[in-house]
């Protein structure tokens, strides 16, 4: 055991420090902290991502801690970092399963749900639907490398050992919040307004010549409707889930006091 007397425990701390704050994010980020992703491939992307960044932070001095209070509150500091992040995008992903949850409601598609293995509960198909082009969405955008790559920079303003949470990251979940709902509605409102203007036209109808009976197919019609409004409007609501997750991701890492280059973007 004499080869101990040989490893630098300051590299040592380094390093942990840096594998918890690149951890925070790989648990609990969409894509990378599902449940479908085994612990075992979320445990090696953190790890090689911190063993990547090693010789880029190689220079920088920690302060060893003195007690073993003082070092599980550093670690939780930089978690706190990660988990900040991961959690900020997650909040906003989970607008999408508001999405499809109104359009189902409106639609009369509720019954029709599946297992979700990120979850773990039963979701309706089109949350899930909508779950999953917003990540491919988010994934050809480049949203995935920006994610990566501005939590790589907060090493920048926000030193290993020198991090902690701010106050500012409260006013940015509530932001990101806010902003999942408002995606939410700004990606249903076609489906909402064209299925109640059609309750409309048949409520009129059925009142005027109740003999047609239209109540007996509204379902049937909602269900083609809604398909057809979500058809033609899939397109606007990418472009809202684009314009959304750029503002969110700004918010993000300003409220980390670090910068997001809008060129990582890329279509």
């Amino acid at each position: 055991m004499e080869w101990l007397q040989y490893i630098d425990t300051s590299r040592v701390l380094l390093f942990t420090l840096v594998l918890t704050r690149m951890s925070g994010i790989v648990v609990i980020a969409p894509v990378f902290g599902g449940s479908d992703v085994p612990m075992v491939v979320r445990a090696l992307f953190s790890f090689s991502l911190s063993i990547l960044m090693m010789p880029l932070l190689w220079h920088y001095e920690v302060i060893e801690p003195a007690t073993l209070i003082d070092y599980v509150l550093v670690i939780g500091s930089e978690l706190t970092i990660g988990l900040s992040v991961g959690l900020c995008v997650m909040i906003f992903f989970t607008g999408l399963y508001l999405t499809g949850s109104l359009i189902g409601q409106m639609g009369g598609l509720m019954a029709a749900q599946l297992f979700d293995p990120s979850s773990g509960e039963q979701i309706p198909i089109l949350s899930r639907f909508i779950y999953l082009l917003g990540i491919t969405v988010f994934a050809c955008i480049g949203g995935l490398r920006v994610m990566i790559a501005a939590l790589l920079d907060t090493f920048e303003t926000l030193p290993p050992g020198g991090g902690g949470f701010h106050t500012p990251l409260v006013e940015t979940i509530l932001t990101v919040l806010s902003s999942g709902f408002v995606l939410a509605f700004r990606i249903s409102a076609p489906v909402t307004i064209g299925i109640l203007t059609a309750l409309i036209v048949m409520g009129l109808l059925s009142k005027t010549l109740p003999q047609l009976n239209l109540m007996s197919v509204g379902f049937g019609i909602n269900n083609i409707l809604m398909l057809v409004i979500l058809m033609i409007s899939i397109g606007a609501g990418v472009m809202c889930f684009q314009q959304s997750i750029s503002v969110v991701l700004e918010e993000i890492y300003y409220g980390l006091h670090t910068n997001i280059n809008p060129d990582l973007f890329s279509m």
